[in-house]
């Protein structure tokens, strides 16, 4: 039996849920998949691309833009909605990270957001400022709430009484009202 890509991904996914990203190497994928180390590399030439895959499998469970509601409402939404989908999957915001930094993984969701922005009337400079602020504010955080939950699991510290979620949606309202100003000053 061969695996495809997709349940290569799908294993991956199970050691970072169970494990961490410091578990997932090649040889523990192929060994949780039944296969040599070597069949890997017939789906993805290193682990650098695998991760980058993984990193857009991940992002690609977020809904595209919603056309029936205003720029700021859908960029909200996209921003708690990748929000969600790395907090699924424990690690995955230092793969996404990591994968966007190399060059090998889309940067879709940015594209999105720029492209919603746009729609909405933003010039296009503000909607790239606008995207990579929230791309790095979503994918920083979450960097953070995904370390600190796995420092509590393993006993290294005991909870910090963060409320992560408040932060979140307090600094997404900052770089929004900075978009919103931003949009209506090119106006005037």
């Amino acid at each position: 039996m061969t695996n495809t890509r997709a349940d290569i991904l799908a294993a991956a996914r199970g050691i970072l849920a169970e494990h961490s990203l410091a578990d997932l190497t090649m040889r523990r994928l192929a060994t949780d998949l039944g296969v040599r180390p070597n069949a890997l590399y017939w789906h993805f030439p290193n682990k650098q691309s695998m991760l980058a895959a993984l990193a857009e499998n991940i992002l690609a469970t977020i809904p595209g833009p919603a056309p029936d509601i205003d720029w700021a409402t859908d960029v909200h939404r996209l921003a708690t909605d990748m929000r969600a989908a790395l907090l699924a999957v424990p690690d995955s915001a230092e793969v996404v990270s990591s994968a966007w930094a190399s060059g090998l993984a889309e940067r879709g969701m940015e594209t999105t957001i720029v492209d919603v922005a746009v729609a909405g009337g933003l010039p296009p400079q503000v909607a790239a400022g606008l995207a990579t602020a929230i791309c790095q504010l979503t994918i920083g955080l979450t960097i953070e709430e995904q370390t600190r939950t796995q420092m509590e699991r393993l006993g290294v510290t005991g909870p910090s009484g963060r409320l992560f979620t408040d932060e979140f949606e307090a600094a997404l309202e900052v770089i929004l009202d900075g978009a919103r100003f931003r949009a209506t000053s090119a106006d005037t």
